[in-house]
């Protein structure tokens, strides 16, 4: 038995818009990769992207491992589909259990290259939106009994890379994570967060392209992680394993930041 049996999972921005990495059928991104991990692990899964067509490659992928899954159209920016995802999750599965909130852009650049107009896009699609989803989910939890929440955020919480609306969103996560299990302990929903390092992901090959033998030096582990590694550490945080983990941050990064 797995450790989500009985669980209802929604990811949000459980599709992988970038090229496949050498030797996969699929192409792999956090959220893919998260969604796959889930179903695996015994849950129904509702796969959510800004692309129905990228969410139901996913699902077609835990199909034929013989997982259950669907999909569902959500453009975060607009708070109607964020509701509309939850809602769909509860019709099609009955509960909602879990919630992943992966999504995130980046766009603009230091604080002197950052437009208005950017950084408000990046309030709202890498931090508004997790907001509402929490929002929305924390009641249709606590009607199941309770649950379990884990935010993306990123390693750029903690360190600069000249990005300042990207690093200031994904630092405000912990702090609304943080917040919401608060919120969410009297509710049994526990809410944590996991900072990711440098993965090799296909928003990274989409964006950058294969950048292993730039970074693979600076990591102590010399290597970057793979978005299956992220999927596995969420995992554990949305199951039992983590029963008594609430508001906390994880960092998976090879040990980059301890540099």
């Amino acid at each position: 038995m797995g450790r989500l049996e009985n669980q209802v999972a929604l990811i949000m921005g459980g599709g992988a818009d970038g090229p496949p990495n050498t030797g996969e059928k699929v192409a792999i991104g956090n959220g893919r990769a998260t969604a796959i991990v889930c179903a695996r692990e015994g849950a129904r899964v509702m796969v959510a992207d800004k692309s129905l067509a990228l969410a139901e490659e996913t699902v077609a992928a835990i199909r034929a491992e013989e997982g259950r899954a669907q999909a569902v159209a959500a453009d975060v920016s607009d708070e109607a589909q964020i509701r509309g995802a939850i809602d769909a999750t509860v019709r099609a599965f009955g509960a909602l259990h879990l919630l992943v909130n992966n999504v995130g852009i980046g766009i603009g650049g230091n604080v002197l290259k950052t437009t208005t107009e950017q950084f408000d896009r990046m309030l709202q699609v890498n931090l508004r939106s997790h907001f509402l989803a929490i929002r929305y989910a924390m009641p249709e939890m606590e009607k199941a009994g309770g649950g379990a929440i884990v935010n993306v955020s990123s390693l750029a919480a903690l360190r600069s890379n000249s990005m300042v609306a990207y690093e200031a969103t994904k630092a405000a996560l912990l702090g609304l994570s943080r917040s919401a299990a608060m919120t969410g302990a009297r509710y049994k929903v526990r809410v944590n967060t996991i900072l990711p390092g440098l993965i090799n992901s296909t928003m990274v090959r989409r964006e950058i392209g294969d950048r292993e033998a730039q970074v693979a030096p600076r990591i102590p582990m010399r290597r970057q992680g793979t978005p299956w590694e992220i999927a596995k550490a969420v995992a554990f945080l949305l199951s039992d394993d983590a029963s008594y983990v609430t508001a906390t941050e994880l960092i998976v990064d090879g040990g980059l930041s301890a540099r």
